[in-house]
């Protein structure tokens, strides 16, 4: 494997960022976590792209200070766009967060189901899962699949917040079933599972 992965998870709300990285180039599944902490693993290497798993403030809370620091393009479905810019959409506001954001569209390139994108040094497979939010994407990368908050080791993200549907959620929950069983899942909160196990022990995939 030409490259690595950290999992940072020092944010007050127990959100998990990763950063894929190479000796030259790195992208960033979700930047919620301290962005000192982030620019010291960045180091010299040229951050490629930020992918974002959905639009709640807690999954990207450090997004507007890490594109201060980097030039680069940030990754997400349409409705996440939306979302950023109502603080109730994106939650920010139970968070006690009232800021409000900018983001040039220039800035942002708008994924959904089956895109393919070549950052140099790794190569994604982006898939639509609705029902957390209407904006939820997975990201994979080989036999890593990103998952944001569509699934945990033995839960699923809530459906009651702005967006949420059960309905979406069960036949996103019906999609995962079919994943290969082998995927490592690397969820927005909790710990890294391998997709068997989620299978046999989380009682939504039953």
């Amino acid at each position: 494997m030409s490259y690595k992965i950290e999992v940072f998870c020092d944010a007050s709300y127990r959100a998990n960022t990763y950063l894929i990285y190479n000796n030259e180039k790195c992208i960033i599944v979700d930047p919620a976590n301290n962005i000192k902490t982030l620019k010291k693993y960045i180091g010299e290497r040229r951050l490629v792209g930020v992918l974002l798993t959905h639009g709640h403030y807690d999954h990207f809370m450090e997004l507007f200070n890490l594109l201060n620091e980097f030039d680069t393009l940030v990754y997400m479905h349409k409705n996440a766009y939306k979302k950023i810019f109502d603080n109730s959409l994106s939650c920010a506001s139970i968070f006690g967060c009232y800021d409000k954001f900018e983001l040039k569209e220039e800035q942002v390139v708008f994924v959904d189901e089956g895109k393919k994108i070549d950052f140099g040094f790794v190569n994604v497979k982006t898939m639509y899962f609705p029902g957390h939010t209407n904006c939820s994407m997975m990201y994979q990368i080989d036999k890593m699949v990103f998952c944001g908050d569509v699934i945990f080791p033995l839960s699923v993200g809530r459906n009651d917040l702005p967006t949420g549907n059960i309905v979406s959620l069960c036949e996103s929950l019906k999609r995962i079933k079919k994943m290969e069983h082998d995927v490592v899942m690397y969820p927005g909160h909790d710990n890294v599972f391998v997709l068997d196990s989620a299978l046999r022990f989380n009682p939504y995939l039953k």
